[in-house]
């Protein structure tokens, strides 16, 4: 009778063995200590709308980061499906409870896990703080990280100040990130990648795709899902009126990025645009035949202003003199 109850027992205690071993998030992170405090915080993000909510409640737990940059979560608490956690590190001097987004000192990163998992993240340690952590063990997370490249490109690349190109170039990352969100395999790594594409800005062009992934995931019954559905239009006059608005927003948004190429293109092309208030005074003044003296007499300036105003007038309108001045055809400028 003793062996029937030992033979159980010893069984359940090699499970939970089994569970205790593979159940974690551990690394080693590379942080300058004088900057950043040696603890990690660990938050259960209980939707999508919360990725970004701070506060000593959402903290689920911490760890000490060990001289050497190590440090270990257990996550055997964890429920059977995937869910997503945010692990931050303040600086020194701050609270616990503080998230810094964007930027060089973005102290926080996403990843999926459930009960099961045993995630390990490496810093290569020649990077950026945070941002170019490698997180193996779990390939969901392979996914978000793909996925905050494609998002963080909007941030860090240089449109040249070009309105329209970076439109382009954001409809474009967009597309792709939709891609990404419609061939991923895990729900919630399509999930983010669907937030990192702003999906309520684009859903009123892009409707048949998400009638698609809805039809894709709606076996999803999680908060995650749940939220998301909750901001796609449920076919009711409200919500279509709302889209509809959106979308006369989204047209007239692009008749005035339309304008704004259109006037700066009308200035570059116009020398005459480019004059400042004063520039324009002494240019009318020039016009007129006026010496430097006595646009210095009409305008109260110094005569060595007027020559600095003479002489940036010159190199705007490419001249070189009163007579090339005099001689410019202004109906064509």
């Amino acid at each position: 009778m003793q062996c029937k109850l030992i033979l159980p027992a010893i069984l359940l205690f090699l499970v939970n063995q089994g569970i205790r071993s593979q159940s974690s998030v551990s690394g080693r992170i590379c942080l300058d200590t004088a900057v950043w405090s040696t603890v990690a915080y660990l938050s259960v993000i209980p939707d999508f709308d919360n990725l970004f909510t701070m506060s000593n409640d959402i903290i689920t737990d911490k760890a000490i980061i060990d001289p050497s940059g190590r440090f270990r979560f257990d996550i055997r608490y964890l429920p059977e499906e995937d869910v997503l956690l945010r692990i931050h590190i303040s600086k020194k001097g701050d609270l616990p409870a503080s998230l810094i987004i964007g930027g060089m000192d973005e102290n926080h990163f996403f990843l999926i896990a459930n009960r099961r998992s045993e995630i390990s993240i490496s810093d290569p340690g020649d990077s950026e703080f945070i941002r170019d952590l490698v997180i193996d063990g779990y390939p969901p997370n392979h996914t978000l990280q793909d996925v905050n490249k494609l998002a963080g490109y909007l941030d860090t690349a240089d449109f040249n100040g070009s309105v329209i190109k970076t439109e382009l170039v954001r409809s474009a990352i967009f597309e792709k990130l939709r891609y990404v969100a419609d061939t991923c395999s895990n729900p919630l790594a399509s999930l983010y990648a669907l937030y990192k594409s702003k999906f309520e800005r684009n859903y009123p062009v892009n409707q048949p795709f998400y009638r698609n992934y809805l039809s894709k995931w709606r076996k999803q019954r999680n908060a995650y899902f749940t939220g998301f559905r909750k901001k796609l239009p449920s076919g009711g006059g409200k919500s279509a009126g709302l889209y509809i608005i959106t979308v006369l927003l989204s047209f007239a948004s692009g008749i005035l990025i339309c304008l704004a190429f259109f006037r700066r293109y009308r200035a570059k092309s116009n020398p005459l645009h480019s004059l400042t208030v004063q520039e324009r005074k002494v240019f009318a003044l020039l016009l007129e035949g006026r010496s430097n003296k006595e646009i210095s007499d009409t305008m109260a300036i110094g005569l060595s202003t007027v020559k600095s105003h003479v002489n940036n007038i010159y190199s705007k309108l490419g001249i070189n003199s009163r007579k090339d001045l005099l001689n410019l055809d202004l109906n064509k400028q």
